[in-house]
């Protein structure tokens, strides 16, 4: 019997879940606590995680629609948005000059993930090919 939702899908989705958490935190809990220039922080770290956790919940589809493994670029989302996100919340948290060093390593490994998915389904064979 085949799993009809990927670990990829269930991930993205906890992922969007955390994201509303972490978006509702920073509205109602954070907003006296935090300067300004953090509480925008948050928010990046909030929409980059929403938008990414909906690239990844795209891909687990493709794969799944195409039949084809997506799963090295999709580890490579799921770390990204650990990363990215991840370090930005920290940074607003807990501030540590060693933690922004994470942010970037995050988006990179996003456009890894991206671009390694791009090409892996131009790749896929066209079936209507004579």
């Amino acid at each position: 019997m085949t799993c009809p939702i990927s670990r990829f899908s269930a991930i993205s989705l906890v992922f969007l879940a955390f994201a509303v958490a972490m978006g509702a935190m920073g509205s109602h809990f954070l907003e006296s606590k935090l300067s300004n220039g953090l509480l925008d922080t948050w928010e990046t770290a909030v929409q980059y995680q929403f938008w990414n956790a909906l690239g990844l919940m795209g891909l687990s589809l493709l794969e799944r629609s195409y039949r084809v493994s997506l799963g090295l670029a999709m580890t490579f989302l799921v770390v990204g948005i650990v990363l990215f996100s991840g370090s930005l919340y920290v940074l607003c948290l807990a501030p540590n000059p060693w933690i922004v060093y994470l942010t970037p390593l995050g988006g990179l490994s996003l456009l890894i993930g991206y671009t390694g998915a791009a090409i892996r389904l131009v790749r896929i064979p066209n079936e209507n090919k004579a």
